[in-house]
């Protein structure tokens, strides 16, 4: 799941993850990773930042854990990156409501502000 990354690689013993926000946010799930990583290894101020991190991405890697988690990953990549919407495209009554999409527009909105201010 995309809520235990941190749990999962420092913990665990995880090598790797798999996750849904990694693909609306490669660069900070790529981060994630190699700070968990350095956690786990035991740097302090890795765990430190890789907790930080974690929570900061929390709202958005719950998405993972429900049956609507494609169409919110999709909906907020093709939100971070409209210039590439290819393969966004969902079934005509498959779509988000209108509380859905503006939750998740206002989620990654706010880690977008707090990734830019770290």
């Amino acid at each position: 799941m995309d809520t235990q990354v941190v749990h999962g690689l420092v913990n665990c013993g995880a090598s790797g993850v798999i996750t849904g926000v990694g693909n609306v946010l490669p660069d900070t799930v790529i981060e994630l990773v190699r700070l968990a990583r350095a956690a786990a290894e035991g740097n302090p101020q890795a765990y430190e930042a890789a907790v930080a991190l974690d929570r900061a991405l929390e709202p958005l890697a719950r998405f993972d854990e429900g049956p609507d988690l494609v169409l919110y990953y999709k909906y907020l990549q093709a939100l971070v990156d409209e210039s590439n919407t290819e393969g966004l495209s969902t079934l005509p009554d498959d779509h988000l409501t209108g509380s859905q999409s503006a939750y998740a527009r206002e989620q990654l909105s706010r880690f977008l502000a707090w990734w830019a201010q770290r």
